[in-house]
């Protein structure tokens, strides 16, 4: 959780100086500031995901951990249909929806598993 946070920090207050370690040129960095920020947002509730998923994997439960893994695959529809909706700033947030809702499941997933 810490390291996400960090992670999280980092994104969201200097992105343009991440974004300048691998590229110069203006517009770019915009776009990568964009995206830093948006998809940072998803970090720390990824955290709980990868946290339970992993925790059921070591209680054996490895149907539900992979149910989990999946759930964050809902990034790719989930990036296509907003970007028709909103843009290409639509695929970015793509990223912290599908983190936010697979966190949602994982902890549903993990209730019901009783494994805590």
């Amino acid at each position: 959780g810490l390291i996400m946070l960090g992670g999280t920090v980092i994104c969201m207050t200097i992105p343009a100086t991440l974004m300048g370690l691998f590229t110069h040129t203006p517009e770019t960095i915009r776009v990568g500031e964009t995206a830093l920020r948006l998809i940072s947002a998803g970090f720390l509730t990824s955290a709980i995901s990868v946290t339970a998923s992993g925790a059921l994997e070591g209680l054996g439960k490895g149907m539900q951990s992979l149910v989990i893994s999946l759930c964050r695959y809902i990034i790719i529809p989930a990036a296509m249909l907003l970007s028709y909706a909103i843009g290409a700033t639509g695929v970015w947030h793509a990223f912290w929806i599908a983190e936010g809702l697979t966190a949602i499941i994982s902890m549903l997933v993990f209730r019901h598993c009783k494994a805590y």
